[in-house]
Formats: structure tokens, sequence, C-alpha cells
């Protein structure tokens, strides 16, 4: 379908052979949060008596599988260790560690993403699938429209339907023309530059300090 997938993100219920047998088989790269067991438990035992409360990095395979796979053990004084699975080469562990659980916090955008949304949703009573459709398309453009202005401005869903509300009553009243027309293009422009003189100005601050 011409669809390249990066790295798969997933829950420790899908910590078991079939699924990691399928990425491998498909090679796909993933990140799993693993379930720990009584081996995973051993070796970080063995581990900690042998270097301390540190995080680490070991191979791992399920049992009666030749595939080998990293287990990454990421030390937390509260939760002990947070424990992931996942077939990516190892460069450094140092820089594996840090980068395996921020890798996977990043799957919280989609969670977050799904939940936020909603307060774009568009109440309908249509059957139609062209309606509904059409309707959720608006509703990730006007998500993903929320997350740039946010990137400068201090603005909420309400706020910015608030807004569109009052153009469209505008527009209703006196005509499209009476709005102020941006590209899209010429709006992400705008934003680049504002961003660019805001970082310049922190940096001069900081300098002065």
């Amino acid at each position: 379908m011409g669809v390249k997938v990066g790295t798969v993100y997933m829950d420790r219920e899908f910590f078991n052979r079939k699924v990691i047998s399928k990425m491998e088989k498909y090679k796909v790269d993933f990140v799993i949060a693993a379930k720990s067991n009584k081996r995973i438990k051993e070796m970080l035992e063995r581990h900690r008596k042998e270097n301390g409360d540190t995080s680490t990095v070991f191979e791992y395979k399920f049992q009666g599988e030749e595939q080998t796979f990293n287990i990454v053990a990421v030390w937390d004084k509260e939760k002990e260790y947070s424990i992931f699975a996942t077939n990516k080469k190892v460069s450094s562990i140092d820089t594996f560690v840090k980068q395996i659980p921020e890798e996977y916090r990043k799957r919280w955008n989609i969670e977050t993403g799904y939940r936020v949304k909603k307060d774009f949703k568009i109440r309908t009573c249509s059957k139609s699938p062209v309606a509904r459709t059409l309707f959720f398309v608006v509703q990730c453009i006007m998500y993903n429209i929320l997350n740039v202005l946010k990137s400068v401005l201090d603005i909420t869903a309400y706020q910015m339907k608030s807004v569109i509300n009052q153009d469209i009553i505008k527009a209703v009243k006196e005509g499209v023309n009476s709005l102020s027309n941006i590209t899209v293009r010429s709006f992400l422009e705008c934003l680049t530059r504002y961003n660019k003189e805001r970082r310049r100005a922190l940096r001069a601050r900081l300098r002065d300090l």
C-alpha cells in the first residue's frame, strides 16, 4: 500500500511470543512495555548484585524461540525497574536507556490526541459514511490547528471555537470577503518567523544574565 512503518509502540498486553514473532517476521522495529516474569526478575537481581541499582540492557528470548530481542530495564527509585522490550539496535547502553523510554512516551501523544480532539466533535444523526468521515477529518484538522497555535499562543479549544464561531457569524452577515484570508503556508511561515525571533530574544536575555 506504500505505507512505511517506522517504530511500533505497544502496551504490555502485547508483550508475548506471537506479537514479537510477527514484528520480527515483517522486520518492523518495536518498543513494548514488557511484563516482568521469573526469568527477567532473576536477570535483574543478578545485575543489581553485580552493578547496584542501575539501568541495564540485556538480550532475551521466549522459551522455545530462537529470535532474541533486547530488554531495556530503566532504574527508578519509586518503581524500581521500568521494563521495555525492543528489537532496536544498541549503540550505547547509556543512550539506549534514555532513548527507549523517551520514545515510548510519545505514544501518549496519540492517547491525548484522541481525548482532546473530542473537544471539536461534530454531533450528527447522519448515517452517511461520507458525512461522518468528513466530520471526523474536520475534527482532526481543528485539533492539529490548535496544536500549531499552542506553540505560540496560550489558547484553549473553547477559545478557538469561539473565534471560529464569531467568524462564521461575520461571514454570514457580511460575506466571506469580510474575513482576513491567509494561506496555510503563509500562516506557518509567520509562526516560524515568530518562533525564531522569540528564541533569539530569549538567548539575548540569557546572555545578559
